[in-house]
């Protein structure tokens, strides 16, 4: 383990509305000299910062929060809930702050705070601690009751930038519009899970990581409407952490194989701990710089 990077605490949040054939989910693409998944279509997201924890909240408590990532540190796990709320809107533009009162913020309002945050970059970036100055100021709490926690990925640890990312479930609201934030992401769009992971399929423009790629299939088993994929998600709670394995040199290729596929080093202790048991392949190939899942039915 030693020289190994401990992996940075994350939140995504994957945002969810009701299209003309069916749900849709915002993605984005990032900036190819991006240092971190450059030119990748992925969800808005980003790093836990240090003035995100100890934030004045509504809807969960910091003890709500531990429970629903199954974390020891309530403070901790809270801190998860508030970043995934501030980076949505720095990334997004989508404020899902409240008043007093528990209302969520109006369009108009919604609208006039986010340009008021653009005028605080620095860079690309939005300092945390002046993003929720802004807010507080304004009278308004991130609203965690908003959010539903659905998974937590660990990146593989031969990356040399490592994130423990927890990954979140939202309703856009119907009153405001997602969008770019002009700095890290170059294109942002609304669509079907069934269509992104056809595009990656066919070679298009939209190549996602192997978490997106999994989420996105996980996505188009579930019902519709939004609300009720967002019930789904949030009935089956964050679960354990999952933490694939890269391989350079298989029979397949270069692959990272999850937790419970054979090819795995905690599979024997998955399998021997009250795990599915059964071998089965679940696991991304790569081909042409492109994520291709390999699985055996059932193993989502």
């Amino acid at each position: 383990m030693t020289g190994r990077p401990l992996p940075v605490p994350a939140a995504t949040v994957v945002l969810l509305r009701d299209g003309p054939e069916g749900v849709e989910v915002f993605m984005q693409r990032r900036h190819g000299r991006s240092g971190f998944m450059a030119g990748a279509t992925v969800f808005p997201g980003g790093k836990v910062d240090g003035a995100d924890g100890g934030l004045d909240a509504l809807g969960l408590s910091p003890q709500d929060c531990g429970r629903a990532l199954a974390m020891d540190d309530p403070a901790q796990a809270a801190a998860f809930f508030v970043a995934a709320i501030r980076e949505l809107h720095e990334e997004a533009r989508v404020l899902l702050f409240a008043d007093a009162a528990g209302c969520l913020v109006q369009g108009a309002t919604a609208a006039a705070l986010t340009e008021a945050m653009d005028g605080l970059r620095q860079g690309h970036r939005v300092d945390a601690a002046a993003h929720h100055r802004l807010l507080l100021d304004a009278g308004l709490r991130p609203d965690l009751s908003q959010l539903a926690p659905f998974a937590r990925w660990v990146t593989p640890r031969i990356e040399p930038r490592r994130f423990d990312t927890v990954f979140f479930a939202a309703l856009v609201p119907s009153d405001q519009r997602a969008g770019l934030d002009g700095y890290e992401i170059t294109h942002a769009l609304w669509c079907r899970p069934e269509t992104a992971l056809a595009e990656h399929a066919a070679g298009g423009a939209i190549v996602l990581p192997p978490p997106t790629l999994h989420t996105l299939e996980r996505l188009r088993q579930l019902p519709g409407p939004a609300e009720a994929t967002l019930r789904a998600l949030a009935q089956t709670g964050v679960g354990r952490r999952i933490e694939p394995h890269f391989i350079a040199d298989s029979d397949d290729g270069p692959l990272i194989a999850l937790p419970d596929d054979p090819l795995h080093p905690d599979y024997a202790a998955d399998t021997g701990s009250g795990g599915r048991g059964a071998a089965q392949r679940n696991r991304f190939v790569l081909r042409d710089g492109r994520f291709t899942r390999r699985s055996t039915p059932g193993a989502l």
